[in-house]
């Protein structure tokens, strides 16, 4: 029974080590060496662009385009701004409505 018990526990670490971990890339800048997550492997590939949305407000934003990457719209650009939120301050971003659309309209003129 000692011994299962031990098992037990040595699995458990193991578990719990092995969720620790994080895996990192290493990049090589002459004599130095840089860690990089992982995470940075699936960045986005958000566009900026030259046109502007103007809100019902009046407020314009720089239009940006973001490529989906699951769904049933993968593939597919779409349009967003980003914008100040009034209540905390933090910007976030604001997803068009209608920005398959007009993404799609912007990669038409712009040749993309």
């Amino acid at each position: 029974m000692k011994k299962f018990i031990i098992g037990i526990i040595i699995i458990l670490a193991s578990v719990v080590g092995c969720n620790t971990a994080k895996a990192q890339n290493v990049k090589r800048e002459g004599k130095t060496f840089i860690a990089e997550s992982n995470r940075g492997a699936s960045a986005s590939k958000d566009v900026a662009t030259t046109y502007t949305w103007k809100d019902t407000k009046g407020n314009e934003y720089p239009i940006f385009l973001h490529q989906y990457t699951k769904g049933d719209n993968a593939g597919k650009w779409t349009a967003y701004v980003m914008r100040v939120s009034a209540k905390t301050g933090k910007e976030y971003k604001y997803y068009i409505p209608n920005g398959v659309e007009i993404a799609e309209q912007i990669m038409r003129e712009t040749g993309n």
